[in-house]
């Protein structure tokens, strides 16, 4: 088959493909989204219904717990006097006034004091079955408050309808007790305050007492399924949403039947938006598949699949002297040349980038041995000063004129003896400048033969890869110290933590890590002598730690000082090449410590708490 065809089949594919899941999108995501937005609403008129009903509950609960709290009712529950009723439990007072229709009151024994129910409809008085007119269990929920601050409250199903009761422990206007009993007030949820209720919550809401309702099947299937879980459920057709939830009494028990009624408004707009989008994205999908179809052999195809061929010619091959021959004149001619001058220039560029790299790989090499070498040098060249000028300063003219006066037979007794006194004095004086010059001559040897590991080292790594082996921490630091000079060691305080004995071997080439170690210490030193001058004030730190880096059991060597510290825009460039904040840059130590470091299997960081405030270099290489 050829590319035309598979590019056309493919186009096909893929708008099928993308009306395929524009439908997927619109059935599967934004279908479902309004109908979850019509589920929420729905959700939200049932919320705004309960919490009405919350408020008919509270707005009962005020004046119940004011007349509970009173001193004439605290009174009247102790020793049930006639005058109490008939000066305030009139109906056109207390009923009339908080529209109750149900008023108990209960002494603590569980008796019936006083107690009155009304239809509010005619006015008259009649019975709730399900209150006792005469006494009261005291396991009750209405009158078995344990505490003085108590309350019950909520629904009780009557023969009448559902009742909204709220009781308080009587108590005296101070609300304290001891409790004489308790104040039930009740009102009725009838038809007209479920009508006030529906406007209050702005929703279409219907009730049902479940005790001795005929429900229908789908209001028996739903209190099936709710029970008392006091979750919602829904119900739908084509035009609403009803939804369900169903309210406890105060024993806890099903008792009421709530349905919210929501019409699908949401979901319709829904259905139509998407019924157009489709349609619409359809007349579109194939006017671009017509166009895209009709250029794409005669304009993009053809000098397409020849490049494609070219370059694939070339990868093959290798090859980057093979040119593509064309003669078109448009866009695809001029790109089909282009490619073949970057082509030649590819070449031209693998060929100068080679050599660079071969370059710049032995430039680095040699840079970075030449500053360590000068970093080995510098105390060595301290070290030979010191030498000549003690040598200079010995009194070999003046010894040499005292022997010959001695030689002298006419040399005075008395100028003998002092000649002697000064012979001996100078002959001590050259024994110890030789056992100093000794020393100074050792040291120049073992300077001499660090500076000889440093280019053995190198050589070593221009023929095959370091032999790492273990390497004493301590040791590694004190000869690193060592190779500093006697300068900075008397100039600068330098300090061994105890936890460089702790931490155990650590594995890598001993030369390589001397010469980090020194870079380290000369640059701690050099930061602090530009901010502490004075001699015995500068304070060096080296310490280690045993730890775990990307899985790996590591050991840190930390070099701390007290030195001008470390910028915040500069701590990210102390690695590069080239880069330095001394006034007489090389750019070469940290950079060459830095992938020292790598190829020794370590890493390197510096943590800086700005401009004069120290630094602490960390070196974290594998433990051995």
């Amino acid at each position: 088959m050829s590319l035309q065809y598979k590019i056309s089949a493919l186009f096909l594919a893929v708008f099928l493909l993308f009306g395929m899941f524009i439908y997927a999108v619109q059935q599967l995501v934004i279908l479902p989204s309004f109908l979850m937005l019509e589920t929420q609403d729905a959700k939200k008129d049932m919320e705004r219904a309960m919490q009405a009903i919350q408020r008919e509950i509270a707005a009962l609960s005020q004046p119940a717990g004011d007349w509970a709290s009173w001193d004439d009712t605290y009174r009247y529950l102790g020793d049930h006097n006639s005058e109490f009723p008939k000066a305030n439990l009139t109906k056109n007072g207390i009923f009339d006034l908080l529209r109750v229709d149900l008023l108990y009151f209960v002494d603590i024994p569980g008796n019936v004091v006083w107690s009155v129910a009304y239809d509010r409809s005619t006015g008259n008085k009649i019975k709730v079955g399900e209150l006792n007119d005469k006494s009261l269990p005291p396991d009750h929920p209405l009158t078995k408050l344990p505490a003085k601050d108590s309350m019950t409250k909520g629904l009780l199903s009557t023969t009448r309808g559902p009742l909204i009761v709220v009781s308080k422990p009587s108590l005296d206007s101070n609300s304290q007790g001891p409790s004489h009993g308790a104040l039930v007030f009740g009102r009725f949820l009838d038809a007209p305050t479920i009508a006030r209720i529906s406007r209050q919550a702005r929703v279409e809401l219907a009730v049902w007492q479940l005790q001795g309702a005929a429900l229908s099947s789908e209001q028996a299937a739903v209190v099936a399924e709710l029970g008392d879980s006091g979750e919602k459920s829904i119900r739908a057709n084509d035009g609403e949403n009803r939804l369900y939830q169903i309210l406890p009494d105060i024993f806890g028990k099903p008792a009421l039947l709530l349905q919210v009624k929501v019409p699908k408004l949401i979901s319709a707009e829904g259905r139509a938006a998407n019924r157009n989008a489709r349609v619409f994205l359809a007349g579109v999908a194939l006017f671009l598949l017509l166009v895209l179809l009709v250029g794409l052999r005669y304009l993009v195809l053809e000098p397409i699949a020849q490049l494609i061929l070219h370059a694939d010619e070339i990868g093959r091959r290798d090859d980057l002297s093979i040119c593509l021959n064309t003669d078109r004149k448009d866009e695809l001619g001029v790109l089909a040349r282009e490619f073949n001058q970057m082509i030649e220039r590819l070449a031209d560029a693998r060929k100068t980038v080679q050599e660079q790299s071969r370059q710049a790989g032995i430039a680095e090499l040699v840079s970075g041995v030449l500053h360590n070498i000068g970093n080995a040098i510098t105390p060595l060249k301290v070290r030979v000063a010191n030498l000549e000028s003690t040598l200079r300063e010995a009194p070999v003219a003046e010894l040499g004129m005292a022997l010959t006066e001695l030689g002298d037979p006419d040399t005075p007794t008395q100028r003998r003896a002092d000649l002697r006194e000064f012979t001996d004095l100078a002959a001590r004086e050259f024994a110890n400048l030789v056992s100093s010059t000794v020393e100074q001559i050792v040291s120049v040897a073992h300077q001499v033969d660090h500076v000889q590991k440093i280019i053995s080292d190198q050589e070593n790594i221009s023929r095959a890869a370091r032999v790492l082996q273990p390497v004493d921490v301590v040791e590694l630091v004190r000869e690193s110290v060592n190779l500093l000079g006697n300068e900075t060691q008397r100039t600068l305080k330098i300090e061994y933590d105890p936890s460089l004995q702790a931490v155990g071997d650590i594995l890598g080439s001993p030369v390589a890590l001397q010469q980090i170690l020194i870079n380290l210490l000369k640059n701690a030193a050099e930061s602090i002598r530009v901010c502490t001058p004075a001699p015995d004030v500068g304070r060096i730190e080296v310490s280690a730690a045993a730890e775990n880096r990307d899985q790996r059991a590591m050991i840190r060597l930390c070099v701390s000082d007290n030195g001008s510290g470390i910028a915040p825009e500069n701590l990210s460039r102390l690695f590069k090449r080239g880069f330095s904040t001394k006034s007489r840059p090389s750019g070469q130590g940290l950079h060459w410590c830095a992938i020292t470091a790598t190829a020794l299997g370590g890493q390197i960081t510096i943590d800086s708490a700005g401009t004069g405030h120290g630094a602490t270099v960390s070196l974290w290489l594998p433990r051995a």
